[in-house]
């Protein structure tokens, strides 16, 4: 039995717009199915959909300001920044259909189980083109019409060309898969053979790298300097990080003779406490087909977020190892935040500078270091040159001053 299943959701946000970038994902976390009566099968699926929204705007740089800053009047406070920004997106529709063949000692009666995992992403950039290919690793769990159960693994290449004017090589380009619709199914003509059918949609996001020199704060000696401070939100550069739980643990199985797939996926229960779920199916002494048991192992995580869901989580280094009644579990955990790397970017515009009435005589000053001070903050406060309290005070790190601490200025 086959049957397509759709679903509506909205969501509201007030940082919508009409002209945002959305990008989105969908992915499944788990589904169950189970009979309610002879006719009806009931299906729970809990969906996991994560959306991000981009939007454009325009940042002027007052060039002819930052040309000025060498005026040594304006004490000026820059920062390099590296902004990542989203030029371009678009979308393409592909497939690849295929036969697979199985061990001529096999008939194939029914298909069991089936998973699909996509590796070896690349991306090579042509003129108003970008070149998406990866490997589909597909294996497929089936029954033969003898009882037996059989596995079969295979590559298949996944191609497809996307179009989007003006991409260039000095960009960056994601390319993110979703498999759309799948089929499975014994072939009509071979009986040592399954017939694939996956249909894919292709996501391109082409970022660009640019160094921006921003203005964090200015303030003149014998000038008054207005200005507004603006503050945005853009990606950051910095990666992602993943933390990693090694899980070692022995579960009794009755009656298992051989694991012939696992999977696995992380339940997150609150803000500390998630659960490993694995799903093994296996060969059972005393009970024909394909069995499943399903284990439930909880632990831990320390992450500094306000909801875990916000994790993404990933597995490696799986073994499964058969000794009697019991499986020996090793399986390493990966989490880490999402692609919601972002940082916070504050910067000064719409300045003004008028003159400022200077005092003939100079004055010196005795000020003690308080909490939240900096030497940047102490200089404009008294409209002297940081270099100025540096010297006068012999201060070998002008980054470390402590509470406390006496400092002179003249002015």
């Amino acid at each position: 039995m086959q049957s397509t299943l759709s679903f509506s959701e909205s969501f509201e946000d007030i940082k919508i717009e009409e002209d945002s970038i959305i990008k989105s994902s969908v992915r499944i976390d788990s589904i169950e199915a189970k009979m309610l009566n002879e006719r009806k099968i009931s299906i729970k699926a809990v969906l996991k959909v994560n959306l991000e929204v981009y939007s454009k705007e325009e940042l002027e740089i007052n060039s002819d300001l930052m040309k000025n800053t060498e005026n040594a009047d304006l004490q000026v406070m820059k920062e390099d920044v590296n902004i990542k920004s989203l030029v371009g997106m678009n979308s393409v529709k592909t497939s690849i259909k295929e036969d697979i063949s199985v061990d001529t000692s096999y008939e194939v009666a029914e298909i069991l189980k089936t998973s699909v995992r996509l590796e070896n992403i690349e991306n090579k950039i042509s003129y108003n083109k970008v070149l998406a290919k990866a490997d589909a690793n597909i294996k497929v769990l089936f029954l033969a019409e003898d009882g037996r159960i059989g596995i079969q693994n295979t590559t298949i290449p996944v191609m497809s060309f996307i179009d989007l004017e003006g991409v260039k090589e000095d960009q960056e380009c994601n390319v993110e898969y979703t498999i759309r619709n799948m089929l499975f199914k014994v072939s009509s003509t071979d009986s040592h053979s399954i017939t694939c059918q996956i249909e894919f949609e292709v996501c391109l996001y082409v970022y660009e790298n640019k160094i921006f020199s921003i203005i964090e704060d200015i303030y003149g000696t014998t000038n008054t300097v207005t200005f507004n401070t603006k503050t945005i939100c853009i990606p950051s550069n910095n990666g992602i990080s993943e933390e990693k739980i090694s899980i070692s643990e022995k579960v009794i199985v009755e009656d298992i003779l051989n694991i012939y797939d696992v999977e696995s996926r992380v339940n997150v229960l609150n803000n500390t406490e998630s659960e490993l779920v694995l799903n093994i199916y296996y060969e059972a002494d005393n009970r024909s087909g394909l069995n499943v048991k399903e284990i439930r192992i909880p632990f831990i995580i320390k992450a500094n977020v306000e909801d875990q869901n916000q994790l993404e989580f990933r597995m490696a280094n799986e073994k499964f190892t058969v000794n009697g009644e019991h499986v020996s579990l090793d399986i390493d955990i990966f989490y880490s935040l999402p692609n919601e790397n972002y940082k916070e970017i504050r910067f000064a515009e719409d300045f003004e500078i008028n003159d400022l009435n200077q005092e003939e005589d100079y004055k010196m000053y005795m000020y003690f270091v308080k909490e939240g001070d900096t030497i940047w903050k102490i200089a404009k406060r008294f409209r002297v040159t940081m270099d100025e309290i540096i010297e006068l005070n012999d201060l070998e790190n002008p980054d470390k001053i402590n509470v406390g601490d006496r400092l002179f200025i003249m002015r």
